[in-house]
């Protein structure tokens, strides 16, 4: 992730925010911040209170993404619609997640991976482009 990116989210998420998604794909960041403002607008931080209504944890790695949030039931005020809300949310990231390329966040076409390298999900121009990387490495 881009530091203007890790940056801005960190200043308007601060407790949804977790270090490790600092390492996430840049194509990636636009639907992890509209996944944070949707629990945010579910339940916003509590004024005062140390802590956060939420519990956001992002698992990614090898071309796929998913996302678990848990509320916090001794912060905010929960209830059937709001959790509903929660699934609702997570399950729009989790979706896109599998039609978006880590690279350029455009649609993503297939699921590549390059000899001694992690896989990657990607649309099919920036697969192209990993491709004419790793051939040229190949052939030197």
């Amino acid at each position: 992730m881009m530091d203007a990116d890790i940056k801005r989210l960190r200043r308007l998420y601060p407790r949804l925010w977790r270090h490790e998604l600092a390492k996430m794909s840049d194509g990636w960041t636009k639907i992890t911040e509209e996944l944070m403002e949707a629990l945010d607008e579910i339940q916003p931080p509590i004024p005062g209170e140390y802590g956060s209504p939420l519990f956001l944890m992002i698992q990614f790695g090898g071309g796929f993404a998913l996302a678990f949030v848990s509320p916090n039931p001794g912060l905010g005020e929960w209830n059937n619609e709001k959790a509903l809300a929660l699934i609702e949310a997570v399950s729009v990231f989790n979706d896109a997640v599998v039609e978006t390329c880590e690279i350029c966040a455009g649609p993503s076409h297939s699921i590549v991976q390059e000899p001694g390298s992690n896989q990657q999900r990607l649309c099919e121009r920036c697969s192209e482009q990993q491709l004419a990387k790793f051939e040229a490495r190949s052939v030197q």
